[in-house]
């Protein structure tokens, strides 16, 4: 029996992460049964593995699919990648408080087994980018150590191994509704707005300095994935340098209102007023009402606040990356508020944008008015949001 240490996030290369060797070991073809149980998956990463398992697919083939959805650590969108794939998936979960929270990759083939226990999520950051630390235990079907500590695992794990502990539900459509339903369940942006590092700032007096270190770079898992031999992500997989994050709302042709461009007897809105726009997720107009405040921000840290001749209403801080016409012009971190008394009242808008000081200044001297602006969710690159206003 040969065991590895898979170490990955520490250094920059990070050849032996997770990711890579789940990618070569899939790329041998030697394995028939494939089961892996994480604690946490997200979307990209289920995109990813459909990527790796599509050859393995076949009349005797076995691939199983465990995965926990504790603390909003898995989405309503990686669920529904999960579903696409057509494997043996579910999700566990208990309401009891200690949380699902294992990472186990066994790979079985006809001569030789492959196991990967650590702290790696199925997420893109679980795979290649966070710091981890786990072991890769390698054996012919002939090692009696191996065989025992294989059996070891299935025997303290039978009911996920044999697909029968009562905790365990199928993932189905309808399993995912009710789940959502239930909020147990986020959308990925409110997911990756939760798992967000918020990091410090160095000029902020904590007493301390932080010294910066390189990072890994995460693949594109939306690119074919190149086999046999995969060693290196920086070698065999295309990375990905572009931002990808998603769009989560666009508003066409900019009011002067919002634009902060009115007439000199007029106090500028300072705000970004967040309406429908005629956007559609899934073919399907937002409800501006609850879209802005549950979804797109529902992750952020909201806090009620009391006016004086007012009812109370909800804000909430968010760092955006402000993008005009392509050209970065900085990050601000932006007040956003959201007034439920004014859903009561079909025309008034509940969720606004406040442009701050700065920004205003900037839009006087740089007239957006007609310009389209469009707001992206963070991405599990870039964990800020992004705005950006386009010609």
């Amino acid at each position: 029996m040969k065991v590895t240490l898979l170490g990955q996030g520490y250094e920059p290369e990070s050849i032996n992460s997770v990711g890579n060797n789940i990618t070569n070991i899939f790329s041998t073809k030697k394995f028939h049964t494939f089961i892996g149980i994480s604690a946490f998956v997200s979307e990209s990463a289920i995109k990813w593995l459909s990527k790796l398992i599509e050859p393995m697919k076949g009349a005797s083939s076995s691939i199983n699919l465990i995965v926990g959805v504790d603390q909003g650590g898995t989405s309503k969108e990686a669920l529904c990648e999960i579903l696409k794939l057509e494997i043996n998936s579910f999700v566990f979960y208990q309401s009891e408080s200690p949380i699902f929270h294992p990472k186990i990759y066994l790979f079985e083939g006809a001569r030789e087994t492959k196991l990967i226990i650590g702290s790696s999520n199925l997420t893109s950051t679980g795979m290649y980018g966070n710091i981890e630390c786990s072991v890769l235990i390698e054996f012919n079907n002939d090692d009696p150590e191996g065989i025992v500590f294989v059996q070891s695992l299935k025997t303290y794990y039978q009911g996920l191994f044999e697909f029968n502990d009562p905790n365990l539900f199928k993932i189905t459509s309808e399993l995912i509704e009710d789940l959502i339903a239930k909020g147990i369940v986020p959308t990925e942006n409110v997911r990756l707005s939760n798992y967000k590092k918020r990091g410090l700032a160095q000029d902020e007096n904590i007493g301390m300095v932080i010294p910066k270190r390189r990072i890994p770079r995460i693949p594109k898992f939306s690119k074919q994935l190149k086999a046999p031999e995969i060693v290196s992500i920086l070698e065999e997989l295309e990375i990905d340098s572009q931002d990808d994050r998603r769009i989560v709302w666009q508003k066409k042709n900019i009011p002067r209102s919002d634009a902060q461009q009115v007439s000199n007897n007029t106090s500028v809105t300072a705000v970004l007023r967040l309406s429908d726009a005629g956007f559609k997720i899934e073919d399907s107009k937002i409800n501006r009402n609850t879209y802005f405040r549950d979804e797109v921000f529902g992750g952020l840290n909201w806090e009620r606040v009391s006016r004086v001749n007012n009812s109370d209403l909800e804000q909430t801080y968010c760092e955006f990356d402000i993008f005009i016409d392509n050209v970065e012009i900085g990050t601000y971190n932006l007040k956003i508020s959201h007034d439920e008394d004014r859903i009561s009242d079909q025309n008034n808008i509940p969720t606004t944008i406040h442009w701050g000081h700065d920004l205003i200044a900037y839009f006087k001297a740089h007239d957006i008015t007609g310009k389209t602006l469009s707001i992206y969710g963070p991405s599990e690159k870039f964990n800020r949001y992004k705005i950006s206003i386009d010609s």
